[in-house]
């Protein structure tokens, strides 16, 4: 999954409404509780965290207040995911960002029919020219036998070898079309599968992925009025570890166990 998403667990999540010391996350983020829904699911969908609000709601609460945040936020979270509106709306994403349907295979008739009747089209569009510029007899009588001409053409395509050349060849055409179809939808399902319940499972994975490594004992620089990270290693790191390093150790161990309790809840085969 690109950018190993915190996933809508830690730092989106905490968009989510959630009662915390008599007042709504939401109210100290000055959002409302439908653009914290929408703030989950774009986290979902995109695999990646989408903010919402004002962050120093998080960054200014203490480690342990911070925790309690993300868990709050996070049970919310889940219990959307778990909706029927969560559900609607992942079919409706998939419905709408599925791959294009396989093109109708062409048959040698269909091909050699559009021919002739293109062909067809060009003659009565020269006989209604002929009305305007005067030709000689003669001159008519050589277009018509070229017009049988390329009829009789037409029959023969329609029956001889040729036929069985374009069957070949459409053969030959629809193969990749095919195979590059079916390589489609393996990739779409396999990063939404039907049930959503394997996508928040595959979520879930990547938050503990994301996450599992973090120093937070790691050393910062500031160089050029930002703050980097002693080790280059570290500095290297994808954006999420470093939001997840800045939120706190509290804030993502809340944010794991949250995780591992709710990815073994999932059955079996959507947590595989």
């Amino acid at each position: 999954m690109n950018r190993h998403a915190v996933a809508g667990i830690v730092l989106s999540a905490i968009a989510a409404s959630a009662p915390l010391a008599g007042q709504a996350i939401t109210s100290q983020l000055g959002i409302t509780d439908g653009r914290a829904r929408e703030a989950v699911f774009d986290s979902f969908m995109a695999g990646s965290v989408s903010l919402a609000g004002k962050a120093e709601a998080f960054t200014s609460a203490s480690p342990q207040a911070r925790a309690m945040m993300v868990h709050a936020a996070a049970t919310l979270a889940r219990a959307f995911v778990e909706s029927d509106e969560f559900k609607r709306r992942y079919a409706d994403h998939r419905e709408a960002n599925g791959p294009d349907p396989l093109p109708e295979e062409q048959t040698a008739d269909q091909v050699l029919a559009k021919q002739r009747a293109g062909f067809e089209q060009q003659v009565e569009a020269l006989r209604k020219q002929f009305v305007d510029d005067a030709i000689t007899p003669e001159q008519r009588t050589t277009l018509e036998e070229g017009f049988e001409a390329m009829r009789a053409r037409f029959t023969e395509m329609e029956k001889g070898p040729q036929r069985t050349e374009l069957e070949a060849m459409l053969k030959a055409q629809r193969a990749p079309q095919v195979a590059a179809h079916a390589a489609a939808v393996s990739a779409f399902e396999a990063a939404y599968p039907a049930d959503p319940r394997a996508l928040v499972a595959m979520r879930l994975r990547a938050l503990l992925d994301a996450t599992a490594d973090i120093d937070f004992s790691a050393r910062l620089l500031e160089q050029d009025k930002k703050q980097r990270f002693a080790n280059p290693a570290y500095e290297a790191k994808p954006a999420e570890w470093k939001m997840c390093f800045r939120a706190g150790k509290s804030a993502t161990d809340a944010a794991r166990a949250f995780a591992r309790t709710w990815l073994a809840d999932l059955p079996p085969l959507a947590a595989k």
